[in-house]
């Protein structure tokens, strides 16, 4: 076997990332019902009813039923006279997301962020602040994985000038001035992404490159997002790792759809398709995805699985992590092999 192909081993831990996409169909998941206060997650197929768009489309004698609201936009921002109702549909999507507000006892994405480590990577497609609100109160706990917004985000701000991405309430660390927020929409059927989206790929893409696990939850690939979807896989294929590597998808939708819709990112039958995120992988094995897979699949001894309990408050969730932290350190300091290799 080319061990130029094999996953980045050192002492029995695994120092490949493992990549989590995010999509609508996981915010939906994680929040059925809604945000603190009840509001709730649009996907694209009812945005424009929750968001209440059809009376400005109705206006324009806008099309909209049974459409994608994407490829709707994407038709009328390549129509000067509807650049103005390009920005107010923009300014309505913003002002319905900004002050959304995440539940306090753990949700889906607390559990996320934290059976991950900072090797990792979760691309998130989502406009919603929950992901980054989750992030922010888990934040003591050092070494998370590292959020992207491929598509722009509510909770995040930039400074075009200085090229800085941050919180939307911070300022920039050059010029120190308050960050301006991003872009939510893009023509997606000719994606031409701005300066700071662009360097939120190069991000993925560097890291897809070199990865063993890839999971995708809750994102569609929408043939109107095509584009997205080939920049993925052009890296992917790429990967030396790919042919060990696993792929996971959560979703809801028929198994052999989604089979189909990510065909061409499988390898032979390494992947698993799971309904509910608490049945995946990254709550079986939290923080030790890669480790568990390398040692079931490279050295045939699968590990017993050590599977989050659902807590009712995150001080509970944040205690019951400590062991896998007090690891992760013992390797930085001596290179002792995790508690689970032992």
């Amino acid at each position: 076997m080319n061990m130029a192909k094999l996953p980045l081993l050192d002492k029995n831990v695994c120092n490949s990332p493992h990549i989590v996409i995010l999509g609508a169909g996981g915010s939906k998941q994680t929040f059925p019902n809604g945000d603190a206060n009840g509001k709730k997650l649009p996907l694209m197929n009812d945005l424009i009813e929750i968001l209440g768009l059809a009376e400005i489309l109705d206006k324009e004698s806008i099309e909209y039923k049974n459409v994608n609201f994407e490829e709707i936009y994407s038709d009328l921002k390549n129509i000067l006279k509807y650049q103005m109702l390009s920005k107010n549909i923009e300014n309505r999507i913003y002002e319905y997301f900004k002050d959304m507000v995440i539940p306090n006892e753990p949700t889906i994405y607390d559990y996320l962020i934290l059976s991950l480590r900072e090797k990792d990577l979760i691309a998130t497609f989502n406009w919603d602040p929950l992901l980054i609100q989750a992030y922010r109160r888990n934040i003591k706990i050092k070494k998370l994985p590292r959020p992207i917004f491929l598509h722009g985000n509510v909770g995040i701000g930039v400074c075009c000038e200085h090229k800085n991405i941050s919180y939307i309430d911070a300022v920039c660390p050059t010029c120190n001035k308050p960050l301006s927020r991003v872009k939510l929409l893009y023509p997606i059927k000719q994606t031409n992404y701005s300066a700071e989206i662009k360097s939120e790929w190069y991000i993925l893409e560097n890291k897809l490159n070199v990865a063993y696990w890839f999971t995708i939850f809750g994102y569609g690939a929408p043939s109107t997002d095509v584009d997205a979807k080939n920049l993925m896989l052009k890296v992917w294929q790429n990967n030396p790792s790919r042919d060990l590597a696993e792929i996971e998808i959560i979703d809801i939708k028929p198994k052999d759809e989604l089979k189909e819709t990510w065909n061409s990112f499988i390898v032979r039958q390494h992947y698993g398709i799971y309904e509910d995120f608490f049945n995946s992988y990254l709550c079986r094995y939290p923080r030790r995805t890669c480790e568990a897979l390398a040692s079931a699949t490279l050295m045939g001894n699968p590990w017993p699985e050590n599977r989050f309990p659902k807590f009712n408050t995150l001080d509970e969730l944040h205690k019951w992590i400590e062991p896998l932290l007090e690891d992760e350190i013992k390797y930085e300091v001596s290179k002792e092999p995790f508690s689970y290799m032992t």
